[in-house]
């Protein structure tokens, strides 16, 4: 069975080469509104949601916080420039973001990290830890 991602991004560049990438293995579901995301994650189980941190709308900071609550289990990977790093560090810290990466990303690390990120999201809904910050 295939395991549920959703991309945030406000670049159509960026959503279709992310699909492109992780769709082969996982259902992968774009938005470049990030309200539609949350609104989406309202109804659906998601694995791993993936998301720009500088968006028109909303941060990804904040859409990141509401999917947290929606679905305490989904693995959350923020996704920057570089020199949005440093600040982004505080979603670490905060259990806002799992993990973050930056653009241009390598494919293979990406996919590597997708893959352990939708591990441990499983292994907290079958262990029933959906409060652990286990990484």
């Amino acid at each position: 069975m295939k395991k549920t991602i959703v991309i945030i991004d406000d670049d159509e560049a960026i959503l279709r080469s992310l699909k492109r990438l992780l769709g082969t293995n996982n259902h992968v579901v774009c938005f470049s509104d990030p309200l539609s995301a949350i609104e989406f994650a309202q109804q659906n189980p998601i694995s791993l949601v993936i998301c720009d941190l500088l968006m028109p709308a909303i941060s990804g900071f904040a859409v990141l916080e509401d999917i947290k609550l929606l679905q305490p289990h989904c693995s959350r990977l923020l996704i920057t420039g570089y020199a949005e790093l440093e600040s982004s560090k505080n979603a670490l810290t905060n259990n806002i973001a799992n993990m973050i990466t930056a653009k241009p990303w390598d494919n293979f690390e990406l996919t590597m990290l997708v893959e352990i990120l939708i591990e441990n999201s499983h292994l907290k809904i079958n262990q029933g830890l959906s409060n652990v910050n286990s990484y």
